[in-house]
């Protein structure tokens, strides 16, 4: 395939030939994996790397053929589009055969083993799940309340295959344009983001029929018009009755209007748009205090908003603030 991160992008591996080396730097940028090699000489492998905002490009060549057990990505997702030769995935109970031209997609919480022919060079799109599955919950207007699971294995005719490697194109391309030291400017939050959208609305995973639901059925306009008032005034306090005002129906009929079209109630709605917005800003700079933030977003209660923060998000708005702060 005509697809390949340029060649202006630092060779990681150039200086390591035992499998030890080469095994310890892929684990670095790409996951904590073992692998075995059947040659025994040095090995000429291959690791060249962009990184984007919450997410990374990488094209893999070992040079042999390898067998690696990834083991459990816990904390991201990997799309993977193999180039030439050939490989094998296996993830849970399934297993596919993989060659030039292939897709597939390892997903979180799931066992992954790879075994890879002397020629095969992959090209991965590594993006991180928490990321993921807020891009998720915005599109669908909900929690995301079970696994966001992708198909191991993506069919040729799948018309987000295209798309995929459309997309995989375009940003080989932008890498060549640019020097990479301007990498980390370029391929900011936006893009990153229009990446996920791309990824979730093309691709087939275990959300795809809710996505699907979502986008074809137009909210009733007293829904609609709540929603966009609570998009626009999260750090203000958001009563039923001011919702309702601004809905220009009863609050019953709201009520009954959120249940119907977005499987939750105002209040409910209102608190996940919150965690998702105050979980954006934590990420984000400039550098600013938990405190500001919460305040700036309408949160009162910081105990109670921890709390929900930690099992929305698996940890305190404290941790990803220090976690933003060491990136």
């Amino acid at each position: 395939m005509d697809i390949a991160i340029s060649r202006k992008t630092r060779n990681r591996l150039i200086a390591s030939h035992a499998r030890e080396d080469i095994e310890r730097e892929v684990s670095q940028v790409l996951c904590p994996h073992r692998m075995e090699v059947a040659d025994r000489g040095p090995l000429n492998a291959e690791l060249y790397r962009v990184a984007l905002y919450r997410a990374t490009l990488l094209e893999l060549h070992y040079g042999s053929e390898t067998h690696i057990d990834a083991g459990d990505i816990g904390d991201h997702y990997l799309f993977r589009t193999t180039l030439s030769g050939q490989c094998a995935l296996e993830s849970g109970s399934e297993r596919v055969s993989l060659r030039a031209g292939g897709l597939s997609v390892s997903s979180p919480a799931r066992v992954s083993r790879i075994v890879t022919d002397r020629e095969c060079r992959n090209l991965l799109l590594r993006i991180d799940r928490q990321a993921l599955e807020v891009k998720l919950a915005e599109m669908l207007n909900d929690s995301v309340r079970q696994p966001l699971v992708f198909d191991l294995a993506v069919d040729g005719a799948h018309t987000g295959t295209t798309v995929f490697f459309s997309t995989l194109r375009y940003l080989c391309d932008l890498c060549d344009q640019f020097d990479t030291p301007a990498h980390e400017r370029i391929f900011g939050r936006d893009l990153t983001q229009w990446l996920m959208t791309v990824l979730l609305s093309q691709l087939p995973h275990s959300y795809s029929a809710a996505l699907a639901k979502e986008s074809s059925a137009p909210l009733p306009a007293h829904v609609r018009r709540a929603r966009d008032y609570i998009h626009a005034h999260l750090d203000e306090s958001l009563r039923m009755d001011t919702l309702a005002r601004a809905a220009g129906v009863s609050a019953r009929t709201l009520q009954n209007g959120f249940s119907q079209f977005l499987n939750t109630s105002p209040g409910g709605y209102v608190r996940e748009r919150r965690l998702e917005a105050v979980h954006r800003a934590l990420q984000a700079g400039p550098e600013r205090s938990v405190t500001d933030i919460l305040i700036e977003h309408g949160v009162n209660s910081f105990g109670h908003f921890a709390k929900a923060y930690a099992r929305r998000f698996g940890c305190l708005p404290s941790a990803t603030a220090k976690r933003r702060m060491c990136n």
